[in-house]
């Protein structure tokens, strides 16, 4: 016998055995609640549960996170950087002949590094017979890298290519060892990322490569933080950084000096009360990009464009482009939050297919 509700009707949730039940009431407030999503959770690799890009109605069965964006590290911020650091390496590549780059290995002398330990590592070494090769192959790598196709699959090559020239090359500056550095750091992220292109939107994937990517990302702004750290502080133990003539004697170096125009304009400023607060200013910066981990976000965005325009300046005045490059990849990744991607120009928008155009995908792992 069926039980019936107060005003004659059937028990709430009970399906008449003949079809055509009572329509379902509305949702409870859990359900809404697990609708709308809850809120981002501040742990590495999750974010909000729940409605990112879902109808407002939906209702989520499973309780699996949906990375926001602030949770996806996958965008053209970390691409721009691959790029700066790639056209850092190969501007020294195709700069000289393999015969200067890599004199070392052509008179079977270690130079300055153990040959032991880049024997089973350097590109450049294992084809020391054949270095035309080894370079034609190693500037393929970058252009493919410097393009931004397919990040997982060139991001290993990345790294072994800037190790080789690191390891190997007997010209080298601090540049093409923090390449090495930062192309190592950036594998994780590169391997999680699943886009055709660096240049794309807001890549997808779940919380695992989320958290494993985010880590890379960490370690290289830890990185970026010790080295202008330690720049700062080993400048405070020379006595020409402590009384503020050291840009003196580095504008006249001979071999890291300006040229051209710019030696008569260093040369004035390098003579006149100016020197000591430009110079005292370079340990002021870097100071506060080595305290730039641990500040504020909008602390963050100011020093980005002095960082930038530092390197460039290194770059103009001391003739450092792979170092200013370098840096300027390391600096974007330390300082520009990936989820504030650029916004691409016209040109290289309209030659990317319609599917890499997307700014706001969801990432449902």
């Amino acid at each position: 016998m069926e039980h019936r509700g107060t005003h004659g009707g059937r028990a709430p949730g009970r399906r008449h055995r003949g079809g055509g039940g009572q329509k379902p009431g509305p949702p409870t407030a859990t359900l809404r609640r697990g609708a709308v999503g809850r809120p981002a959770s501040t742990s590495l690799g999750l974010g909000a549960r729940g409605g990112e890009g879902r109808a407002p109605d939906a209702v989520r069965t499973a309780e699996r996170p949906v990375l926001t964006k602030a949770d996806r590290p996958w965008t053209n911020v970390y691409g721009l950087a691959r790029t700066l650091l790639a056209v850092g390496t190969l501007l020294t590549l195709v700069s000289d002949s393999s015969e200067r780059l890599f004199h070392p290995l052509l008179v079977d002398d270690p130079g300055i590094f153990d040959r032991s330990a880049i024997a089973g590592a350097s590109l450049f070494f294992l084809a020391r017979n054949h270095l035309g090769m080894a370079k034609l192959l190693a500037v393929v790598v970058l252009l493919l890298v410097i393009s931004g196709w397919r990040p997982r699959l060139t991001a290993l090559p990345h790294w072994w290519i800037s190790y080789s020239f690191a390891a190997s090359a007997s010209m080298i500056d601090g540049g093409d060892q923090i390449a090495a550095t930062l192309t190592l750091l950036l594998v994780p992220v590169a391997l999680t990322d699943s886009r055709r292109w660096h240049w794309s939107g807001i890549g997808t994937g779940g919380a695992v490569a989320s958290i494993v990517a985010q880590t890379g990302w960490m370690l290289v702004r830890v990185q970026m933080a010790v080295i202008y750290l330690f720049a700062a502080v080993l400048k405070f133990s020379s006595e020409e950084w402590a009384n503020g003539t050291a840009l003196f004697y580095f504008w006249r170096h001979t071999t890291f000096g300006p040229a051209g125009l710019l030696q008569p304009v260093t040369e004035w400023v390098g003579r006149s009360v100016l020197v000591v607060p430009l110079t005292w200013s370079v340990l002021l910066l870097e100071l506060a990009l080595a305290a730039a981990l641990v500040a504020p976000s909008r602390f963050r965005a100011r020093l980005l464009p002095l960082a930038l325009l530092f390197h460039a300046g290194i770059a103009l005045i001391h003739g450092m482009p792979s170092f200013a490059l370098a840096m300027g990849g390391g600096v974007l990744l330390y300082l520009r939050p990936a989820r504030q991607p650029f916004a691409l120009p016209e040109l290289l928008r309209r030659s990317m297919p319609r599917s890499a155009k997307t700014l706001d995908q969801t990432s449902i792992p």
